[in-house]
């Protein structure tokens, strides 16, 4: 099992790595050149990378609740976040186009960072406050212009696959304008690629997509109260206490 484990890591990583540079090619080149932005944020990356990649590291994916999924207009996804591999599921089972609300260091990262800044996603620097909610300012302005966002809500990955306290951030945007907000529930991800792993395992990640709600539509006192409100869907949709 080892030694079938690594020969997988010998054949799969080169290729992974290739693929992850086509696509960023290939995102850059219609982002910048054609100007095509809706059709980069869902073809490159749903279509047509993470697929790829989630098929050469052994990782199946089940999607529920696509139906739930707000294609008509402007909604915030809130996933819980344990894996890198979060990432591609997330592309490849929301079927919407997505705007992220990614790290600054991401920014400085080859490949990765020239697409995600050719196809204007957001960034937010977590140790200036200030800029910080400039950045949540400009996710406000793109989800009132229709875009959607997706938020990895606790922040960070979680450490041992557990759902964190959900940061204010995202709930703050959709406090304002009383925008749909959408919980996500991943599980098997940690299992799959845990945080202080560079290594994959062969494995299943199941994604939920649930049910939307308006801030409006619930009772609470605080954002926090919101954000734990959102919360606690995912650690139900979990299957979780």
């Amino acid at each position: 099992m080892v030694i079938l484990r690594a020969i997988h890591i010998i054949l799969a990583y080169p290729l992974v790595i290739a693929w992850t540079i086509i696509s960023g090619f290939t995102g850059m080149i219609i982002a910048g050149i054609f100007r095509q932005p809706d059709f980069t944020l869902r073809f490159v990356p749903g279509k047509m990378w993470a697929p790829v990649i989630l098929f050469l590291l052994g990782i199946r994916v089940i999607v529920k609740g696509k139906e739930n999924a707000n294609k008509k207009g402007p909604s915030i996804y809130v996933a819980n976040h344990s894996s890198q591999i979060d990432i591609p599921v997330c592309v490849m089972s929301i079927p919407v186009n997505l705007n992220f609300i990614v790290k600054q260091e991401l920014k400085k990262s080859p490949v990765v960072g020239w697409y995600v800044s050719a196809t204007r996603q957001i960034f937010i620097d977590r140790s200036d406050k200030d800029a910080a909610m400039r950045s949540m300012n400009l996710a406000a302005e793109r989800i009132a212009n229709g875009r959607s966002v997706l938020a990895y809500a606790e922040g960070t990955r979680s450490k041992d696959g557990k759902v964190k306290i959900f940061r204010r951030g995202s709930f703050l945007i959709a406090e304002r304008a009383d925008i749909p907000i959408t919980p996500i529930a991943i599980k098997g991800a940690f299992e799959c690629l845990p945080p202080k792993s560079i290594f994959t395992r062969p494995g299943t990640v199941e994604l939920t997509i649930g049910e939307p709600f308006r801030p409006s539509e619930v009772a609470y006192k605080t954002t926090e109260d919101l954000a734990e409100i959102a919360r606690q869907r995912v650690i139900d949709m979990r299957g979780e206490e």
